[in-house]
């Protein structure tokens, strides 16, 4: 009975070890995502100064966002082409 119980309390600390860990890769993956987040929209905003200095700022805002649309969608497109 008491081999059991210690086999018990491995095993216990064990999942909680696995599930710590995986708590601090999910935490890692949502700050990386947050990053790549402000990164593209930063580089969407660039894009939209950049353009804005050559077209009128209406024009470079309606440039970016189809650009971003497309891409989007092209994104949107290869992940369903993936998964079927």
């Amino acid at each position: 009975m008491l081999g059991l119980l210690d086999v018990l309390e491995v095993e216990a600390r064990s999942l909680k070890m696995g599930f710590l860990r995986v708590a601090g890769a999910l935490l890692l993956l949502v700050v990386a995502a947050l990053l790549v987040l402000g990164g593209l929209l930063l580089l969407l905003w660039a894009a939209h100064l950049w353009l804005s200095s050559l077209l009128s700022p209406p024009l470079s805002a309606l440039l970016v966002g189809l650009l971003s649309l497309l891409v989007a969608g092209g994104l949107w497109w290869q992940a369903r082409r993936m998964v079927r």
